[in-house]
């Protein structure tokens, strides 16, 4: 035998193994095709909403738009609203191909996020900004002024980085943390609870979205002539539909599909009332980036020395 050269057996051993390893494979994918295009949300995107009643509602709503909208390929996770930590290892153990999050869930995993597109709410599309507010008759000329006040939030998922883009301005303007620079932080749910006691002067500032602040000022225009904008933010999406990357792209096409149809089905407006939204918007990733800056801002100013208030 020359050498170098290898024996039948070996040869057969090597033919066998390679045959395994394809198999193997080829099971593999067939799997993957067989599975349902998996579908999850973030208990973080309800923010304010009751978690018992969205999940018994969904489930029953998901129902119902599949059936209208033939969307049999896919499946929503039966727990439907998935606790932060939960949903990132999901995404990380590729058990779900399609997921809702928050602009800090993605921030975490977008090295999984396939970056070519991503479904956004239709008010969403160009980024929300947010605005600080006091009253105009109030003595108060920048964030330093409020030192010691109370400080009213808007509790909701589109406000999801306002306690963030607060403390970059404190932080920018070298004065103390959020905590310990305001007397209190307050949050409420219903948009009326955060403006009326800014109207009435029974808070000193508050922070919500410019366009709650716009909606509220055309049904009520008397807050547009007694509010004063102290602040504004830079444009930020807060949260999203997103794609797993190498995830099957039929099962994609065809969500996406569904998702833009939503509208077209009771139950699908019903699931869309729920996130006060009236439509979604295929988008790239790249529209993500005012809130991966505003995160990363944030995260670095937290590292960095201040002064105090």
């Amino acid at each position: 035998m020359q050498e170098g050269s290898i024996t039948r057996r070996q040869f057969m051993r090597s033919v066998t193994a390679a045959a395994a390893l394809a198999a193997a494979s080829a099971a593999r994918r067939m799997r993957a095709e067989s599975r349902p295009f998996r579908v999850a949300l973030s208990v973080e995107t309800l923010a304010g909403a009751n978690v018992n009643d969205a999940r018994a509602a969904y489930r029953v709503w998901a129902d119902e738009v599949a059936r209208g909208l033939n969307m049999y390929h896919s499946e929503i996770i039966p727990e439907i609203f998935i606790p932060s930590a939960q949903m990132i290892q999901m995404i990380r153990g590729r058990e779900v191909d399609c997921f809702a999050l928050t602009a800090w869930e993605y921030s975490k995993v977008m090295d999984e996020i396939d970056p070519a597109q991503m479904m956004v709410e239709n008010y969403a599309v160009d980024g929300m900004e947010y605005v600080l507010l006091v009253h105009a008759s109030s003595p108060y000329k920048g964030i330093a002024d409020l030192h010691g006040s109370k400080i009213l939030l808007h509790h909701h998922r589109d406000t999801i980085l306002l306690e963030a883009w607060l403390s970059i301005l404190l932080l920018n303007a070298n004065l103390s943390p959020a905590d310990s620079f305001f007397e209190a932080i307050d949050k409420k749910d219903n948009m009326n609870e955060v403006i009326l006691p800014l109207f009435f002067r029974r808070v000193p500032a508050i922070a919500i979205t410019r366009r709650s602040y716009d909606t509220a000022t055309e049904l009520n225009p008397q807050l547009g002539k007694d509010l004063r904008v102290l602040a504004v933010s830079t444009p930020v999406v807060s949260d999203g539909f997103f794609f797993r990357l190498g995830c099957d792209p039929q099962g994609k096409n065809q969500f996406q599909d569904a998702l833009l149809r939503f509208t077209k089905l009771p139950a699908g407006r019903q699931c869309l009332a729920l996130y006060q939204s009236t439509g979604f918007f295929a988008r790239p990733c790249s529209i993500m980036s005012g809130s991966l800056a505003m995160i990363h801002q944030y995260e670095r100013l937290q590292k960095a020395p201040h002064r105090k208030a």
